[in-house]
């Protein structure tokens, strides 16, 4: 039997680049649903995006409750975020080469009706690796009934999934166990990447870490499969 690697992240709102090609590397990923969400800061309702040339936060309110609150729980504040997050996007990308074909696309992911932040970014970024063609096996934590916490709770998701590598992001090293992986006879890799360069309209200076919606609006869904193609080779 070969290597299963098993790559494990919360649903993000249209998250970037580096995303997608963890999902790409793995053979299963799953998405943290039922996990925290921080108090300080999130992706599960932010993503970067170009605006006048500069990254900036395109944030879509949620309702914050008292104490621990889960992805899986949180609704949107309203409904209105739909069509300031279009106008926005039309505001900003309008003139990209690949905006016009790919602005209808777009539009049905955000104007999915669920009213639940974890059902919409599992939908989105689902919908997302369909026209990019991964073919990598999606599943939920909540779905898999795991108690356990922190790396433990890591290791027995990958364990239910008969993994033996866990493709970890680039930072993991500083709250993660990697003890515990490897007495668990678990390796533990990082998705590394050297970033992808394109035109990106409004803009001179490249910027980097910017939301998927920036490649797909700017080269296209044929260049982005392109890139994570060579990105996988990286590593």
């Amino acid at each position: 039997m070969g290597d299963v690697i098993v790559g494990i992240h919360q649903p993000n709102f249209f998250p970037w680049f580096g995303y997608f090609l963890k999902i790409a590397r793995s053979d299963e990923f799953v998405f943290l649903d039922d996990a925290q969400i921080s108090n300080s800061s999130s992706y599960v309702n932010r993503t970067s995006i170009n605006i006048n040339g500069k990254a900036k936060w395109l944030t879509v309110p949620i309702q914050k409750e008292h104490g621990r609150q889960a992805i899986n729980k949180t609704k949107y504040l309203d409904t209105s975020w739909r069509i300031k997050v279009i106008k926005t996007l039309k505001m900003n990308y309008s003139t990209a080469q690949h905006y016009n074909e790919n602005e209808e696309f777009i539009h049905k992911l955000i104007n999915y009706s669920s009213n639940c932040i974890s059902e919409f970014n599992i939908f989105t970024i689902s919908e997302i690796c369909k026209v990019l063609d991964l073919a990598t096996s999606i599943c939920s934590a909540s779905s898999l009934s795991i108690d356990n916490t922190s790396t433990e709770r890591l290791i027995a998701i990958i364990k239910s999934l008969n993994g033996n590598i866990y493709l970890s992001g680039s930072g993991g090293n500083k709250y993660q166990d990697i003890d515990l992986f490897e007495s668990n006879f678990i390796k533990v890799q990082y998705n590394l990447l050297s970033h992808p360069r394109y035109n990106q309209a409004k803009t001179n200076t490249f910027i980097t870490g910017l939301s998927i919606l920036d490649f797909i609006f700017n080269i296209g869904i044929k260049n982005t499969k392109l890139f994570l193609n060579n990105s996988l080779l990286y590593n």
